[in-house]
């Protein structure tokens, strides 16, 4: 009897499950200046600290930092010309914008921000061609989608958002060399992936990719010199890696890490 219900229960659910599954997503391309990159994956935070360190006394900078269940992941890449860099996170939110705040009163600026397991992690350098950078925080898309306007209007771009624990977290900047920028948010990832491909045919280009309460959140501009883009899209993390390695001896740079469940 027991078997049976467990029958009936995977014939029901199977396909609710399958849909639910994580996937992963890398955003690849050519002629970025990165010379050399590597990807290095933890299952908590703090294990990343000392291959980081290691890896910045090498010459590497972290170009994106990203988080998915089971693991921390951060691409680090050399021929960035970033001088400095660190990284910041607190579980509070009025910790995380706080500490935000000092970095950029010492001079740096905040160029990525993630959220994973209650952790908001901000990557903080000099060096970068951006100027002015500072975070907004609100609890709703709709004000999200005002601040982005009024951004635009004083001259910043959004060049990163998270959405997670009831917060919308952008990121804006100055003098981020885009000709143009926009953004969407879309249900799934075959929405996504169709606008993809139309913003491909019209010459722009991926500036960053989001999930987040069940959206996809799409940012995409156009530069001067747009180059080849791609992007690799698996569910299974090593075949995800494997995929990574190929691009990378064809000449390829990773410039977003995304994952998703639609």
């Amino acid at each position: 009897m027991k078997n049976r219900g467990y029958i009936i229960f995977i014939f029901l659910f199977l396909p609710v499950l399958l849909s639910a599954e994580y996937f992963f997503v890398a955003v690849l391309g050519k002629n970025t200046g990165y010379t050399e990159q590597l990807m290095v994956s933890k299952s908590k935070l703090g294990h990343l600290e000392t291959p980081i360190k290691k890896a910045w006394k090498e010459g590497y900078r972290i170009t994106d930092i990203s988080h998915s269940p089971r693991r921390w992941s951060v691409v680090l890449s050399k021929g960035t010309g970033v001088g400095k860099q660190l990284y910041i996170h607190r579980r509070l939110m009025s910790d995380f914008q706080s500490a935000i705040r000092h970095q950029l009163a010492r001079g740096y600026k905040v160029v990525n921000i993630e959220n994973g397991v209650g952790e908001w992690v901000a990557l903080l350098e000099k060096g970068t061609p951006l100027k002015k950078t500072h975070i907004t925080v609100t609890r709703d898309s709709s004000t999200m989608e005002a601040l982005i306007k009024k951004e635009k209007a004083k001259g910043f771009d959004i060049i990163d958002i998270e959405a997670a624990e009831g917060y919308w977290v952008a990121l804006f900047a100055q003098n981020t060399g885009y000709t143009a920028l926009h953004y969407a948010i879309l249900e799934n990832w075959k929405e996504l992936a169709a606008l993809i491909a139309k913003k491909w045919e019209a010459g722009y280009r991926i500036v960053n990719l989001e999930y987040g309460t069940n959206n996809w959140f799409f940012i995409y501009a156009k530069v001067k010199h747009p180059q080849a883009e791609l992007y690799i899209r698996r569910h299974n993390h090593d075949t995800f890696r494997s995929s990574i390695r190929k691009y990378w001896k064809e000449g390829y740079r990773i410039t977003d890490l995304a994952e998703g469940r639609k």
